[in-house]
């Protein structure tokens, strides 16, 4: 993995968590679980098990629209974080997982709206 993956994945460890409503997970929980992914993002290749796997696990711990927003938020500012991120990888990591994501994430991304 490259230094800049590395200090990328560091710092967004780093961030502290926003509080969203009645959200049951928290960003750190999201970092945790996607933090395998940042490689396809980045560099693309094959999407790691890992990765896969914490898609799964994100998926199954939604309990609510406000843990939904949350992650898009999460994503969303982990991402702007990232040098060289491609959002068109990260959209595709879902389907690449079987699994499907409630939300594209984008820049331009109105978190507040995933339902």
């Amino acid at each position: 993995m490259s230094k800049v993956v590395l200090i990328s994945v560091m710092m967004a460890c780093m961030l502290i968590s926003s509080s969203y409503g009645k959200a049951t997970l928290t960003c750190e929980q999201v970092t945790v679980w996607l933090t395998p992914c940042i490689p396809y993002g980045t560099l693309g290749g094959s999407v790691l098990p890992l990765c896969c796997q914490g898609v799964h696990s994100l998926n199954a711990a939604y309990k609510n629209g406000d843990d939904r927003r949350l992650t898009c938020h999460c994503v969303q500012d982990r991402a702007a974080l990232i040098p060289l991120i491609d959002y068109t990888r990260i959209n595709q990591i879902g389907d690449l997982c079987g699994s499907k994501c409630p939300f594209k994430v984008y820049p331009s991304t109105d978190c507040d709206k995933v339902k």
